[in-house]
């Protein structure tokens, strides 16, 4: 068995935007990590301020770390392709540029490498960080994902923000770039039904930071025209109760009350839990 085979090259790719410090803490995450061949393609999206981060790599020397700066901006979905596409490594995950991973997130990946053969991707358990001040990850909550099936999937994105997978298989799906809302969603939806469905690892090897109590939908007509396309390019392969999740879901993000004629027709054991923690301000 050659190194290659033994030490894969794995891909990074991060998108930013005007976050230069989160940027740089992100990184530093990354170079922390116990496994060491990896690239990081970082595209910064034509940030106003930029100089701190692009000094940081430049300083770092580091031949694995490229910084790339757009002279326009083209979307997150848009820059994420544009690293995607320049990897070069067997395997490829992505980390958000404000988030951060604990030092054994992609040896921990490694472990499960086999699994890739009959499963789309990989993913695992999070960290979650509300700005406290910790000293390990593992003193933060832990925010667990739920075990995989395919009817929950098609309610919901159980899967979180980052998966590890193949490169060549990233490549294929790619982000979709008209979508202005769940786009992890939908790049993550389209791999199970290509490539079957994905495996869970239990271990936490990611901590995401967040400035709010819980992870919740934002309103905005532009998330909710976002999630409507969503919905109308994957609600064929939907059956009847993850149809009503997901017209529930879209309410809640438009943030327009029902009729009593479309709330008896959503109704479901489960958007009726939803519904009281609605009211209650859950």
């Amino acid at each position: 068995m050659n190194n290659t085979t033994l030490r894969p090259l794995i891909s990074i790719y991060m998108p930013t935007w005007n976050r230069q410090q989160l940027a740089i803490r992100a990184i530093k995450s990354v170079l922390r990590q116990d496994f060491a061949n990896w690239e990081m393609i970082i595209v910064d999206d034509c940030s106003s301020s930029f100089e701190q981060l692009q000094l940081f790599v430049e300083e770092l020397n580091d031949q694995r770390v490229r910084y790339i700066r757009n002279d326009y901006n083209s979307g997150a979905c848009a820059v994420r392709n544009q690293a995607i596409r320049q990897a070069t490594g067997k395997f490829i995950t992505g980390i958000d540029d404000d988030d951060e991973w604990t030092p054994n997130r992609l040896s921990v990946f490694l472990e499960h490498k086999h699994q890739l053969v009959t499963h789309a991707f990989l993913y695992a358990n999070d960290y979650v960080c509300e700005g406290q001040v910790y000293s390990q990850p593992t003193s933060l909550p832990l925010y667990p994902k739920s075990p995989y099936s395919l009817r929950l999937f098609f309610k919901r994105n159980i899967i979180g923000n980052q998966v590890f997978t193949f490169a060549d298989r990233f490549k294929t799906c790619l982000f979709d770039t008209q979508l202005a809302a769940a786009q992890d969603y939908d790049i993550f939806l389209r791999m199970v039904v290509e490539y079957g469905q994905p495996w869970k690892v239990e271990e936490a090897t990611q901590i995401l930071h967040i400035n709010h109590g819980e992870m919740q939908i934002t309103k905005s007509p532009k998330k909710f025209a976002g999630y409507f396309h969503f919905y109308r390019k994957h609600k064929d392969k939907f059956d009847r109760g993850s149809k009503k999740y997901q017209l529930f879901t879209l309410y809640q993000i438009r943030n327009k009350r029902m009729s009593l004629r479309t709330l008896m027709a959503l109704l479901t054991v489960r958007n009726t839990k939803r519904l009281a923690d609605g009211l209650r301000g859950k």
